[in-house]
């Protein structure tokens, strides 16, 4: 599996009208590692997709393989889903490009993942506001496009072979904005243990949030 990290000084900006600029760096470092963790616990190699040095050293002090951004593609992250598919296209492996910043992912939802993907074709997992946190495939290519509203696009791009579905809550909730945090804090108060420490101290920073989006059901189709 490829988890695609930005660098942590400048991830989360969305965050920064309640949490400083240490404090988004903290949470996204804690939030990615979780990442890798549930990934190494379903049994996947796991591997980093960057441009940074410094997230390089991180995710090879993690045991993680790195695998460098091209310098000769626009930057994004469709360039660093493309390196990742490249990089195990290789090797003629099933794949799949699983986003940093779910802090509610489990075990389960990988396994889920895994056992989705059809021959020749792709799985998809939108996130809760019409995203696409995990893109998994049996294919060699794949035309990337993340973005708001992404979601819709890869559907259309993976009309060529068989695409199945995949709604799970710790596959869809992921953490971009103070919405984001106020509800995932909910969630972990409902079931203490599910997110990582550094989320459960800073989900009362979301005082200041106006609303909270509502929870998501852990439906599979």
């Amino acid at each position: 599996m490829v988890v695609p990290v930005k660098t942590f000084g400048v991830a989360k900006e969305r965050l920064a009208a309640i949490l400083d600029q240490e404090a988004r760096s903290a949470l996204g470092r804690e939030v990615a590692a979780r990442t890798l963790e549930v990934v190494k616990e379903a049994g996947f190699p796991v591997s980093i997709v960057t441009d940074d040095a410094g997230v390089a050293e991180w995710a090879s002090g993690l045991g993680a393989d790195v695998i460098a951004e091209p310098e000769d593609e626009p930057p994004g992250l469709d360039r660093a889903a493309r390196a990742g598919l490249r990089h195990v296209s290789r090797r003629r492996l099933r794949w799949a490009i699983v986003h940093a910043d779910l802090p509610l992912l489990q075990r389960d939802d990988l396994l889920a993942v895994a056992a989705a993907v059809p021959k020749d074709g792709v799985v998809l997992a939108p996130s809760h506001d019409g995203g696409t946190n995990v893109v998994a495939g049996d294919v060699s290519d794949f035309r990337f496009a993340y973005g708001p509203g992404s979601f819709r696009r890869h559907l259309f791009a993976a009309t060529g072979g068989p695409v199945r579905i995949l709604v799970r809550t710790g596959l869809a909730l992921d953490l971009d904005t103070a919405d984001d945090l106020a509800e995932i804090g909910r969630l972990i108060a409902v079931s203490p243990g599910t997110g990582s420490g550094h989320l459960e101290r800073s989900r009362s920073s979301t005082a200041r949030a106006d609303s909270a989006p509502t929870a998501l059901g852990g439906v599979e189709r």
